[in-house]
C-alpha cells in the first residue's frame, strides 16, 4: 500500500494519530462532545420542524437547464437567455453563466439543506441527499474529509485476504482545495459555509451561521479540527511533503474563554443578544467550566427585582445545582441553597403538593421545617393534609417539628394580648380564629404527637379565653380526643418505662383538665342562664269582664301553669347545683388551684406563666360574680355571704387575683344578700338571731 500510494512510512495512520489525541487529551475530548452536543440539538430541530423540501429537478442534475440545450441544439424553440453551454459540475463558474432559473432554486435550497445537515451532524444524510437529487458528484466531494487508515500496513490476516483501506491518502490536498472554494465568492453562500465547514475555514463558515449555537458549534468544530490537524501534522511520517494549508488556519489560536468572548463581541445583533439571555449563560459557564462563576451569576439572578427569572427558569437552576450536587462538585453552598429555597418557595406558592416535600428535603435540616410548615398553612382539606404529611415522611423530613411549627405559626399570628379582653361575656369567633382552632388537626393525626397536640391546643384555649371567646375555646378543646391523656401515658411508659412524666407534660395534662373544669363550669351556666330567662312558663292572663267559660279556662289554664312552673323550678335547682359544683371545681381547683402548674421542677416558660396569671386574673374573679348571680337569683342567700369565706381563705389565695374595684363590686353584691337575709330574720351571715 505504501507503493501505491506514497504516503506513510510508519505504521501509524491518520486515524491512530487522531485516536490517540482524544485518548490522551482530556481538553479535546470536551470540545468534540460541545460539537456533537450541539449537533444533536440542531438534529432534534430538524427533526422537530423539517418540512420535505420538494425539488423541481429529480434524479439528473440540473434538468432544466439540460433540457433548454436540448432544445437550443435541436433548433426547436428556447429562452433567450445566456445559460450554460455544458452542464458539468464546474461548467456555472468556469462559463460565468447561470444556470435556468428551476435549477438556481433547486440549487439554492439543496446547499442550505446539505448545510443544515452537516451542522446537524448528518453527513450521510447530506450524501444521500446530493445521490437523489442527482449531484452524486458533490455526495463524493463530501467523502475526501476522512482520515487515511490501512490495517495491512500492521499485519495481514494469516488467510491473506487484505483488510479495506479507509480514508483518503490525499486529505491535505482535499482540504486545502475546500480552503479555496470556501474563499472563492462566486459560490453560494452555504455551498462556501459547508465547505469550510470541512476545511476548518472559520470566516467562511460564520456568514452562514444565523444564532448564537450555530456560531458557537462553527468554533468549536474550527477548533478541535486545528487541534487534530496540528497532531497529525506534527506526529505524521509521510514520504511526500503535506500540502500546506494559509498561514490563517493557525494564526488564531482558539481556546473556550476566547470563543465565548468573541461571541458576546459577535456583529450579528442577534447573536450578541442571545450570548446574554440566561439559559445560553448557563450553557457557557458549564461549558467553560466554571462553576463557580455560574453559580454566583444564578444567585445574582435572584436578586434582580426589576427582571426576576421565570417559574421555568429557577426550576432549571434547581435541576443545575441538584445535579452538581450528584457528581459530589463542590461550589458555593450558601448559593445553592438560596436557589433550591427560591424553587421550593415558587412550588409553594403555584401549590405544586406533590413536589414540595421531595424539594424541601434538599434544602438544610434547619430551613426545612420552616419552609414545610409554610407551605401546610395554606393546606386545608384533610385527606389532601394527611397526604401532605405522608410525602413529608417520605422525603425524610421531621413531621413532628414540621406539625408543632405550623401549629404555632398560626397561633402566633396576630396574637391577642392577653390584656385585651372585651367587655361582653362571649366575643364571636372570626375567620382568623377558625384557621388557628382547624391547625390543631396537623397534631391529632399521630398519637405519637398527643403531648404536642395538648400544648398546642392549651396555647391557643388560652388566647380565646383571653379575649372571651369561649366557643373558640370550645371548639378547640374538642379536637383533642378524649383519650389523649391515656395515650401520652402510654407513650411515655413506651419510651421512659416506670419513670415520672416529664414536668413540661405534667403541667399540660394539668393545664388541660384546668380548662375543661372552666368550659363545663360556663357551660353549666349557659344552659342555667337559658333555661331561667328563656324557658320560665307564662302564667296565663284573665281577660277582662270574662265570661264563665273564660274563667273555667282561665282557672285549667292556673293549675297547668303551677304544674309547669314547678317542673321548672325543679330543673331550674338542679342546674343552679350544677352552677355551683362546676364552679366551686374550679375556685377550689386541687394541689395548687386554677391554672397553677404543680411541677417546678422544669424550664419556666415566662410567657405561659404570664398568661396563666392572667387567665387567674380575669376568669376567677369573673366565676365568683357569675356564681353569686346564680345563688342570690336562686334565694340561696346564705351561701352568698359564704362566697366571701372562699376568697379570703388562706388555702385558696383568690383574693390575690381580685382588683379593689373587682372586690367592691363583690362586696356590694354580698350586701345585697345580707340584706335579703336580714329581711327573713337571720343575722347578716345567714345564722338565726338568738333571743
Amino acid at each position: 500500500m505504501d507503493m501505491e500510494t506514497g504516503e506513510q512510512t510508519t505504521k501509524t495512520s491518520e486515524k491512530d494519530i487522531m485516536l490517540n489525541l482524544f485518548e490522551n487529551q482530556a481538553t479535546v475530548r470536551q470540545n468534540q462532545l460541545v460539537v456533537d452536543w450541539l449537533e444533536r440539538n440542531a438534529a432534534d430541530q430538524i427533526s422537530r420542524t423539517y418540512d420535505k423540501t420538494e425539488y423541481y429537478s429529480r434524479s439528473v442534475c440540473w434538468e432544466n437547464t439540460l433540457h433548454e440545450l436540448k432544445q437550443k441544439s435541436a433548433s426547436l424553440p428556447s429562452s433567450e437567455r445566456a445559460l450554460v453551454s455544458h452542464v458539468d459540475p464546474d461548467a456555472p463558474i468556469r462559463e460565468n453563466k447561470p444556470l435556468a432559473d428551476l435549477d438556481k432554486e433547486d440549487e439554492a435550497r439543496l446547499l442550505r439543506e446539505v448545510f443544515m445537515m452537516i451542522r446537524a451532524g448528518q453527513l450521510e444524510e447530506a450524501q444521500r441527499l446530493c445521490k437523489k437529487c442527482g449531484q452524486a458528484w458533490r455526495a463524493a466531494t463530501l467523502e475526501g474529509w476522512r482520515l487515511y487508515h490501512d490495517n495491512n500496513m500492521k499485519a495481514v490476516p494469516a488467510s491473506g485476504d487484505l483488510a479495506t483501506v479507509e480514508g483518503n491518502p490525499y486529505r491535505d490536498i482535499w482540504k486545502a482545495v475546500c480552503w479555496r472554494m470556501a474563499e472563492d465568492e462566486r459560490f453560494n453562500i452555504y455551498e462556501r459555509a459547508v465547505y469550510a465547514a470541512l476545511s476548518g475555514n472559520l470566516r467562511e463558515i460564520l456568514p452562514a451561521c444565523e444564532y448564537w449555537d450555530d456560531c458557537l458549534w462553527a468554533y468549536y468544530r474550527v477548533m478541535v479540527d486545528q487541534q487534530v490537524e496540528q497532531e497529525i501534522r506534527e506526529k505524521l511520517h509521510s514520504r511526500r511533503e503535506l500540502e500546506q494549508l494559509p498561514p490563517v488556519y493557525q494564526e488564531k489560536h482558539l481556546t473556550p474563554t476566547r470563543i465565548f468572548m468573541e461571541l458576546q463581541a459577535h456583529p450579528s445583533q442577534v447573536v450578541e443578544e442571545q450570548s446574554k439571555e440566561r439559559h445560553r449563560v448557563i450553557q457557557k459557564y458549564i461549558v467553560l467550566p466554571d462553576l463557580d462563576a455560574l453559580i454566583e451569576e444564578m444567585g445574582d439572578w435572584l436578586k434582580d427585582e426589576s427582571n426576576p427569572p421565570s417559574h421555568h427558569m429557577v426550576r432549571f437552576m434547581a435541576h443545575v445545582v441538584l445535579f452538581l450536587r450528584s457528581l459530589a462538585l463542590q461550589t458555593k453552598e450558601e448559593i445553592c441553597v438560596a436557589i433550591m429555597e427560591a424553587y421550593v418557595k415558587d412550588l409553594i406558592k403555584e401549590k405544586r403538593i406533590k413536589l414540595v416535600a421531595t424539594y424541601t428535603a434538599q434544602l438544610p435540616q434547619s430551613m426545612q421545617t420552616s419552609w414545610y410548615a409554610t407551605f401546610l398553612e395554606g393546606i386545608q382539606e384533610k385527606d389532601e393534609r394527611q397526604h401532605c404529611l405522608q410525602m413529608a415522611e417520605e422525603a425524610g423530613l421531621d413531621v413532628a417539628q414540621i406539625t408543632k411549627t405550623v401549629v404555632e405559626n398560626i397561633r402566633t399570628r396576630d396574637d391577642t394580648d392577653l390584656g385585651e379582653s372585651t367587655p361582653a361575656l362571649e366575643a364571636a369567633t372570626s375567620e382568623e380564629d377558625r384557621h388557628k382552632i382547624e391547625a390543631i388537626d396537623w397534631l391529632v393525626f399521630d398519637p405519637s404527637q398527643r403531648a404536642e397536640a395538648l400544648k398546642q391546643s392549651n396555647a391557643i384555649i388560652r388566647t380565646f379565653l383571653a379575649c372571651k371567646k369561649h366557643d373558640a375555646a370550645r371548639e378547640v378543646f374538642q379536637k383533642i380526643p378524649e383519650d389523649s391523656i391515656d395515650v401520652i401515658m402510654r407513650n411515655w411508659q413506651a419510651t421512659a418505662g416506670s419513670t415520672q412524666l416529664t414536668a413540661d407534660d405534667a403541667n399540660a395534662i394539668r393545664e388541660y383538665l384546668c380548662i375543661k373544669a372552666y368550659l363545663s363550669a360556663l357551660s353549666t351556666f349557659n344552659d342555667w342562664f337559658g333555661h331561667y330567662h328563656n324557658k320560665r312558663p307564662t302564667p296565663p292572663i284573665l281577660p277582662d269582664r270574662a265570661n264563665f267559660h273564660e274563667k273555667v279556662r282561665y282557672e285549667h289554664e292556673q293549675k297547668e301553669h303551677e304544674m309547669e312552673l314547678e317542673h321548672w323550678q325543679q330543673a331550674l335547682n338542679v342546674l343552679s347545683q350544677g352552677v355551683v359544683d362546676n364552679i366551686n371545681n374550679v375556685l377550689l381547683f386541687v394541689d395548687g388551684g386554677w391554672m397553677v402548674d404543680q411541677r417546678t421542677d422544669g424550664e419556666v416558660d415566662e410567657s405561659r406563666q404570664e398568661q396563666l396569671e392572667g387567665l387567674r386574673q380575669l376568669c376567677i374573679p369573673m366565676l365568683c360574680v357569675i356564681l353569686h348571680t346564680v345563688l342570690h337569683t336562686t334565694g340561696r342567700y346564705r351561701e352568698c355571704v359564704a362566697l366571701a369565706d372562699t376568697i379570703a381563705s388562706e388555702q385558696y389565695e383568690l383574693y390575690k387575683v381580685f382588683s379593689r374595684a373587682e372586690l367592691q363590686e363583690l362586696l356590694g353584691k354580698m350586701r345585697e344578700s345580707s340584706l335579703h337575709l336580714l329581711d327573713q330574720d337571720l343575722d347578716p351571715l345567714g345564722y338565726e338571731i338568738s333571743s
